[in-house]
């Protein structure tokens, strides 16, 4: 089984919220949390079931709670990373910078935990409990702009159909099947279910920007779309910027305008593609079912034509080989 799961019905109920929130005060430095209508289940006790499964760099969830309220009590309180809120039972209440949300089983909440300040738990009726998937993202895993990403925080958006119903149906699918996967299949399963997630939230972002006519937006969508061809481009040697611009029949020097001015660092085309290359081979070499494929191989299947380039590259990147880290990531597993 992979995943680590957590369960307070072995502890004495009088004491079974205090035991998981001293785990949850630990987990969200900053945040205070409270029990809510203790009075209606004294008997009871408090439920907390949890099941995370860690996917690589992203992680999943299924989180089971009688009802809480979390809120920010510091300033300082922060928790890096974007997540996705699914929620499958009961209500969860937000407050989001000022913004209150109420979002119910059929909405997905996408956040960014650093300017979260209340998260309400609440079941569908008095002995019921609230229930939600969650996906943690790292910031520094999604490919698309953090200026585009941020029309989408702290908002309900659709998880009933099409992209969002995909999403919670892997995600599901995942948790409720931890039994079947060795702790091998964490990177990969986290690789699709990171694919899933920048389509997500590349098709949410088109369709907010679609609409609009000011050129910001019309930018914002139109780097939502590069982004995504460039995703899709990566394995060919010949994708060049020059060439994403003629794919989307705007000049080079246009394309670099926008791409530098809705990234974060300014990054340029070329480096963006660069960096993605290496992430890619690099999960493929701490693969072990891809250990007997040559090193050369691999760097070919991710666009680099001249070996010699690529190990110069990876070693700019990471500090080792392209071999020497296969060697400390298949060797030990």
């Amino acid at each position: 089984m992979i995943g680590d799961e957590f369960r307070n019905d072995g502890v004495p109920a009088a004491e079974r919220f205090t035991h998981w929130r001293d785990r949850m005060c630990g987990r969200m430095e900053g945040f205070c949390v409270e029990e809510a209508d203790a009075a209606d289940r004294a008997d009871s006790g408090f439920l907390a079931e949890e099941l995370e499964i860690g996917l690589g760099g992203l992680g999943v969830a299924s989180r089971r709670y009688s009802p809480v309220d979390i809120h920010r009590k510091s300033a300082d309180a922060n928790k890096e990373g974007y997540q996705i809120l699914m929620p499958v039972q009961g209500a969860l209440l937000t407050d989001w910078e000022g913004r209150p949300t109420v979002s119910r089983p059929g909405a997905l909440y996408f956040h960014d935990g650093t300017r979260l300040n209340t998260l309400g738990l609440r079941a569908p009726d008095a002995r019921g409990h609230f229930h939600a998937l969650t996906i943690d993202i790292p910031k520094d895993t999604l490919t698309l702009p953090a200026r585009s990403l941020g029309r989408l925080i702290g908002q309900n958006l659709p998880g009933d159909e099409g992209p969002g119903a995909l999403l919670t149906g892997v995600v599901s699918h995942v948790l409720d099947s931890a039994t079947a996967y060795r702790p091998t299949d964490t990177t990969r399963l986290g690789a699709a279910v990171l694919d899933l997630v920048h389509a997500y939230l590349a098709h949410q972002l088109e369709s907010k920007t679609t609409a609009a006519l000011d050129p910001e937006h019309r930018q914002h969508a139109l780097l939502v779309r590069v982004v995504d061809f460039m995703r899709h481009q990566l394995a060919d040697p010949e994708l060049t910027p020059q060439r994403v611009a003629d794919a989307h029949h705007i000049s080079v020097s246009y394309l670099h305008r926008i791409f530098r001015a809705h990234t974060e660092g300014r990054q340029t085309v070329a480096g963006w593609i660069r960096r993605q290359r290496l992430e890619h081979a690099r999960r493929d070499l701490a693969d072990p079912v891809l250990a007997a494929v040559p090193v050369h191989r691999i760097a070919a299947r991710w666009g680099y034509t001249h070996a010699a380039a690529f190990t110069r590259n990876f070693r700019a990147a990471y500090g080792v080989t392209p071999r020497e880290y296969r060697h400390g990531s298949v060797g030990d597993s």
